[in-house]
């Protein structure tokens, strides 16, 4: 399927270390483009318990504690706690703010964002042991992460337009190599719906990402409601450092691409607690 053009390309999710995240992350991320980082669960999960955080007594900080207290499954709030300690070090290292002090709300359909950090959009994903974080300066983002080999054919009718189906019966591809890309799709099309703030409240049988599609696809806007016409970009990247293979995608709009000077970061970036280059 034709990918879009309009936008620079999404880099792929790089590692770095602690002692070098607040300028790494400020120089990878301009207005744009999207930064997209990873991590483990149990690693940030270790890292929140020892700063005394969930389940070791201390509530967590900001406005997610109400749906922390809702999860009855220990693994379920483990990998919550991990999550947002990794979005807020993300964060807090973006504006040179402790982790604690980034405060976390969600909008009216469950999306996430930070009221006192207005110029920031993020999107969060997690698959089996990976976590994601993508985050772009004034535009919206979104990012999902499946774990590779789903039989995703059995979705099929349930995930794309006619004229997607139609592209892939007209690339030949069948079994695993259908699946293969219908992954791909599927992760693009929920990370779109993440960026508009709908989740999967919006079908992804709905609407195409192809500009050939006569579905169309909705249209990406700010916070304030404007359409962001200056780009967009959709990236799916393959990750292997989970110990099983992973696709994950980021799809970003902003109200104008960055110029043509702008540097670009290399390989995704893999960010643990602890971590060193």
């Amino acid at each position: 399927m034709p990918r879009p053009q309009a936008g620079p390309r999404t880099p792929p999710p790089a590692s770095v270390a602690p002692a070098s995240l607040g300028d790494f992350f400020r120089d990878s991320l301009g207005d744009g483009r999207p930064l997209v980082i990873h991590g483990s669960v149990e690693r940030w999960a270790q890292a929140a318990e020892a700063r005394g955080a969930v389940p070791l007594g201390r509530p967590y900080p900001g406005d997610d504690a109400e749906r922390l207290r809702a999860l009855r499954d220990d693994r379920l709030r483990r990998r919550f706690v991990a999550s947002r300690l990794m979005l807020r070090s993300v964060l807090g290292a973006l504006v040179g703010r402790d982790p604690d002090r980034i405060r976390l709300t969600r909008t009216a359909l469950g999306r996430p964002y930070a009221p006192d950090l207005p110029e920031l959009d993020f999107s969060l994903s997690h698959t089996g042991s990976l976590l994601a974080v993508a985050v772009v300066r004034h535009g919206r983002v979104g990012v999902d992460a499946e774990r590779q080999g789903r039989p995703m054919s059995v979705l099929e009718h349930r995930m794309c337009t006619p004229h997607e189906r139609a592209v892939l019966d007209g690339r030949g591809l069948r079994g695993t190599a259908r699946d293969r890309e219908l992954l791909r799709l599927w992760t693009r099309k929920e990370a779109y719906t993440k960026a508009l703030g709908t989740g999967l409240r919006r079908p992804a049988r709905t609407f195409g990402l192809d500009v050939a599609d006569p579905a169309g696809r909705p249209v990406l806007r700010d916070a304030a409601g404007a359409p962001l016409s200056g780009g967009w970009t959709a990236t799916t990247h393959t990750l292997s450092e989970t110990g099983a293979e992973t696709v994950l995608s980021v799809v970003a709009a902003f109200r104008r691409p960055p110029p043509p000077s702008t540097p670009s970061r290399g390989e995704p970036v893999a960010f643990e607690p602890g971590s060193s280059r």
